[in-house]
């Protein structure tokens, strides 16, 4: 694959951002997501998009009740994750391979198809808010370390992501996207904007699972 910078989204992009809707997928600022593109709607929407330029995306999560119109226009949560193309390869089958990199929380307000297969969205981006004091940031942490340690005695090889230098905001994200499983708890997470309040999202989403973990006395 061939990487390329991630470069903040620009105005144009946000103003007409391809959506690609997952079940089970919440994408996070501050992460990488790889992808698989096989279906013929989506391999037109990464060609057409690279093709003209566009590395952008988002990946918003489907609704309850998908399952009864996926090959139409299923339900999504407006608050989804957007971000970038930072690697690509196209295989011999037309199928496509991405690695995404998260740059932004979006509220998405869907555009009329205009013949496209696949769906647009202008994206609204969201700021977070407030702040968390240094005790419920411990607290996140401590947790996070505590589960990583359990997971690492069945996969040594598991790193928590977690730099020293991540702000709060972006540490609460990445931690969510390696140790809360839920896709609901997931959306819950990316919809909060309230720092202080997905920190202890995070906190109690990663103490339940390591209550989980201490009381089978092994990862999952």
């Amino acid at each position: 694959m061939e990487w390329q910078p991630s470069t903040p989204l620009s105005a144009d992009e946000l103003a007409n951002l391809p959506v690609f809707p997952l079940p089970r997928v919440v994408f996070f600022p501050g992460t990488a997501l790889p992808l698989h593109l096989f279906e013929p709607r989506y391999t037109r929407m990464v060609e057409e998009c690279l093709d003209r330029g566009c590395t952008a995306m988002a990946v918003a999560l489907l609704a309850p009740g998908w399952e009864d119109n996926y090959e139409g226009n299923p339900d999504i949560y407006e608050i989804a994750g957007a971000g970038r193309i930072v690697a690509h390869q196209e295989r011999a089958d037309g199928t496509h391979d991405l690695i995404l990199h998260g740059l932004n929380r979006v509220r998405l307000h869907e555009l009329p198809s205009e013949g496209r297969p696949y769906r647009t969205a202008r994206a609204e981006p969201l700021r977070d808010s407030g702040s968390a004091t240094a005790s419920d940031i411990m607290a996140m942490m401590a947790c996070a370390t505590r589960v990583a340690a359990k997971v690492r005695e069945r996969q040594p090889d598991f790193a928590l992501q977690v730099s020293t230098d991540l702000p709060p905001a972006r540490a609460a994200d990445v931690i969510a996207d390696q140790l809360v499983v839920s896709p609901e708890e997931r959306q819950r997470v990316l919809e909060t904007i309230d720092i202080s309040k997905r920190i202890a999202l995070v906190t109690q989403a990663t103490a339940s699972l390591l209550a989980q973990l201490s009381e089978a006395h092994a990862p999952s």
